[in-house]
């Protein structure tokens, strides 16, 4: 792998964990502590409010889109490389995700996606455009939509957030 792939793999990677981090913080930002138990250290309450992960089951070789993920999201179905859910039981909350690679090109992609959240009503943010990792947020009010789409070996990766905010 050459020096610039090394840098689109690794700006993927960050985008990820930025994606988790920011999906996590919208969250947290609309919900108000009920009452002040930061003196309250039991294990049993830490245990109950880790975020649970859990890798969906490949099916006869494919890797389906997490259960639950919207149908009308648009997906390349049978190329999907990594499908996981995260529960956030203290926010009541659920985090699908998912990634796959596609022969469309970056703004191909990019541009599905925008038209997609626009149709569908999200009030849409989006990421610089001279980055090598394009992408676009959309919100409403229980769910954020996160798409981030870039280039790695030739194909274009793209790495989908939905995080639904209130069960």
């Amino acid at each position: 792998m050459d020096h610039s792939q090394k840098i689109k793999t690794s700006s993927a990677i960050i985008i990820i964990i930025l994606l988790l981090v920011l999906g996590y913080m919208l969250l947290n930002k609309n919900i108000t502590p009920l009452s002040d138990d930061s003196n309250v250290t039991s294990d049993a309450n830490t245990e109950a409010t880790d975020p649970i992960v859990e890798t969906t089951k490949v099916v006869n070789g494919i890797t389906p889109a997490p259960t639950g993920f919207p149908s009308d999201i648009p997906i390349e179905a049978g190329a999907i490389l990594e499908s996981n859910t995260t529960y956030y039981p203290d926010q009541n909350a659920e985090q699908l995700t998912l990634s796959y690679k596609s022969t469309k090109t970056v703004t191909q992609k990019y541009t599905e996606y925008k038209n997609y959240l626009t149709k569908a009503g999200y009030q849409i943010t989006e990421g610089s455009s001279t980055s090598p990792v394009r992408a676009v947020f959309g919100t409403k009010p229980d769910v954020n939509l996160t798409v981030a789409v870039s280039s790695v070996d030739g194909r274009t990766l793209v790495q989908i957030s939905y995080l639904i905010k209130s069960l």
